[in-house]
This record gives C-alpha cells, sequence and structure tokens, in this order.
C-alpha cells in the first residue's frame, strides 16, 4: 500500500483513546486512596472488633478440711500355705483318726494317721545292736592299747611311744565305726517316729485319701492341710490405690467376711512382689488379728485399708473436674484452665492439694473454646422454683 492510501484518523478517535486511559488512571487512584484509609484506620484502632456476650457460670469456693485416705477392696480368705497329708516314710496304713477327712479339724501333735511300725521297730532294734558291737570293739582296742603302751614303757624308757605302737589308726576307726552306728541308731528312731504322723499347729483338712490298709509310698501326697492361724486375706487392689496409701504396708485394715455380721481388725502384712499380667493389680496380703476357728479359704471379703491422714487439701464436687485433674476457674472476671494435684477421690468428691482458687470453680459445663471469654457468676440457686 502507498504512502497515499494509508487510512486517515480523525479527532474523534484521538478522544476515546485519551479517555480510556483516564478512566485507568482513576482507579489505580481510587485504589490506593482505599489502601491508605484502610491502613490508617488499622494503626489508629479506628474498627474495634464486636463485643462479645459474658458467658453466665456456676462456680463455688472450695472447702478446705482434714481427710483420712481409705482404700475399699475386695478379697478373698485364704491359706498362707497348704500343706501336703505326705508321710516321711513308707508302710502300711493301720489307723486313721476321724479328723481325716476333708472339713475335719485336728489339734497340734494329733496323730492324723499311723504307718506299720514293726518293720521300723526291727531296724531299731538292729541299730541298737550295731551300737553295742561298735562300742564292744572300741573298748577292747582301747585296753589293748593301754597294755601296749606299759609295754613301751618298760621296753623302751623315756622314749615316746611310736602312734602305730599305741593303736591309734585302730582306735580312730573304731571310734568312726561307733559314731556311724550312732547315727544309724537315730536314723532308725527318727523313721520310728515318723510313722506316726502329725503337724505342729492347729489345722484343718481341706481333702484326703487316706485309708487303712493303704500302702504308702514316702513323700507322696495323700492330701491337703492348713494352719488354721494362718489365714489371711487375699485383695488384688490398682496400683493408683497403692500409691495413694503412701505405703501399704502395716496399714491397719478392717474386714467384713462373707456370711459373718461382725467387723474384724487386720493389717496388711505385706505386698505382692509383682503385677498381674492379666488385671495390672498388685494383691495385699492382710493378716487378721484374731482369726475365728471357722474361717475358710473361699469366702469373699470387703476390706477396708486405712491409709494417711491429708491434711489442708481442698475439697472439690466431682463435676467440676474434668479428666484427670483439669478445673475451671474465673480469674480476673474471665474463664480460665487449670489443672490441680489429686491426692484422693471420695464418694462425689475430690480432695487436691491447695491451689488459688481465683473468683471461684466453675461447676456448671465450660466448653473448651469458652476458655478466655468473660465470665457472668450466676447465684448457684438461679433458676430454681
Amino acid at each position: 500500500m502507498s504512502a497515499s492510501e494509508k487510512p486517515q484518523r480523525g479527532p474523534g478517535h484521538d478522544l476515546a483513546g485519551w479517555l480510556q486511559i483516564a478512566v485507568v488512571g482513576a482507579v489505580v487512584v481510587a485504589a490506593l486512596i482505599a489502601t491508605l484509609v484502610l491502613m490508617r484506620s488499622g494503626e489508629n484502632g479506628a474498627v474495634p472488633p464486636e463485643p462479645r456476650a459474658a458467658v453466665p457460670v456456676r462456680v463455688i469456693e472450695p472447702e478446705t478440711v482434714r481427710h483420712a485416705v481409705t482404700v475399699e477392696l475386695t478379697g478373698t480368705v485364704t491359706a498362707s500355705a497348704f500343706i501336703d497329708l505326705a508321710p516321711q516314710v513308707g508302710g502300711q496304713v493301720v489307723s486313721v483318726s476321724p479328723a481325716v477327712r476333708a472339713g475335719g479339724s485336728f489339734a497340734a501333735g494329733e496323730v492324723l494317721f499311723e504307718i506299720d511300725r514293726r518293720d521300723y521297730e526291727i531296724a531299731e532294734t538292729r541299730a541298737r545292736a550295731g551300737v553295742a558291737e561298735a562300742r564292744s570293739a572300741l573298748n577292747q582296742l582301747e585296753a589293748e592299747a593301754a597294755i601296749a603302751r606299759r609295754e613301751w614303757e618298760r621296753t623302751f624308757p623315756g622314749r615316746a611311744i611310736t602312734p602305730l605302737a599305741a593303736r591309734e589308726p585302730q582306735l580312730e576307726a573304731a571310734r568312726a565305726r561307733l559314731l556311724a552306728a550312732e547315727a544309724e541308731l537315730a536314723q532308725s528312731r527318727l523313721n520310728l517316729e515318723r510313722t506316726r504322723v502329725n503337724f505342729p499347729f492347729d489345722g484343718a483338712v481341706t481333702e484326703s485319701r487316706i485309708e487303712t490298709g493303704l500302702l504308702a509310698a514316702p513323700g507322696q501326697p495323700y492330701g491337703q492341710v492348713f494352719a488354721k492361724d494362718r489365714v489371711e486375706m487375699a485383695a488384688p487392689a490398682p496400683v493408683a490405690d497403692l500409691a495413694r496409701l503412701d505405703g501399704a504396708v502395716g496399714r491397719a485394715a478392717r474386714i467384713r467376711i462373707e456370711g459373718r455380721g461382725d467387723e474384724l481388725s487386720g493389717q496388711v502384712v505385706r505386698a505382692g512382689a509383682r503385677l498381674d499380667p492379666r488385671t495390672r493389680f498388685v494383691d495385699l496380703f492382710i493378716a487378721l488379728d484374731a482369726p475365728p476357728d471357722d474361717l475358710r479359704p473361699g469366702l469373699f471379703a470387703d476390706i477396708v485399708v486405712e491409709g494417711p491422714a491429708l491434711d489442708g487439701v481442698m475439697r472439690l464436687p466431682a463435676a467440676a473436674v474434668t479428666g484427670l485433674d483439669t478445673i475451671y476457674l474465673v480469674r480476673g472476671g474471665r474463664i480460665e484452665r487449670a489443672s490441680v494435684t489429686v491426692r484422693a477421690r471420695v464418694r462425689g468428691a475430690v480432695l487436691a492439694e491447695p491451689f488459688d482458687p481465683g473468683e471461684g470453680v466453675i461447676v456448671s459445663p465450660v466448653p473448651d473454646i469458652m476458655v478466655g471469654r468473660r465470665a457472668e457468676i450466676v447465684p448457684a440457686d438461679a433458676g430454681r422454683p
């Protein structure tokens, strides 16, 4: 296209272009002005946040009290040990006491059953003969040694007699044979005593398979017994309860046993050495101060273990404590969350170490999102008829 053919621009076209530029510039200037206004208003706090309404709450003032810690447990009557009813020597049973039946009772030293003694009497007689023979041999050797000493002094005056000439080796051997014979006699007498089976305590029989005519083997159990004065309570306790007792062993206990109306006294004598792998509890063993004669292993018992006295602890309603140790209180007119050290939990209440309760501990429900909000403390009886 030649220069003569180029389109010609008129005055109207130039005016439209300038108008577009002016509009863009006005928009930019307006945006800058708005930004400056917002920045200045933010710096000067010209736009305050909308105030939120206060949260109505009910509060209590914790009471400072003295509290004696107690731990309530459920246990069972058990014997400290069940002992096998087993003879120490073998033989045929020739007599059985009427007490040797399940549920029977016996006194200390009472013969429960007896094994045929004849074989053991013969062994005791044979042992006595052996002692007499060994003593006679020793006496003869001592006499011979005395004669040998006199002959030596006559033959070799002033010279010390040799051990062989004095028959010392033979004498030592004879003395050893006498000691062995005396030990054999003592063993035979002990075996003879053991044909009568008894125990050195008052006890009861839990089971028995002893009958007259039974050929009993030494060491073979034929039943079980237990000592009546060694009956105790076994009660599983959570580890947290042991911590509350601040040392369980030696603590006094009150016991009520199934089927009995009286309350018995006792004390914790030991605690289990390990936790039960299933329950994660530790067994406490409570000995009775005066165990009744009619206690039977397996009976249930309600046990109250008395712990230490807590002075100056604060009593809170159980509803005021959330989770393990969280409370909400009003401080400076606002809701605040705090933690307390719980020392004990009793029915409907929690006992905690002393703390600053502010204007009061909140007992009405408080969502966690309300922490930091202003609080409006309402009377405890507000809304009640």
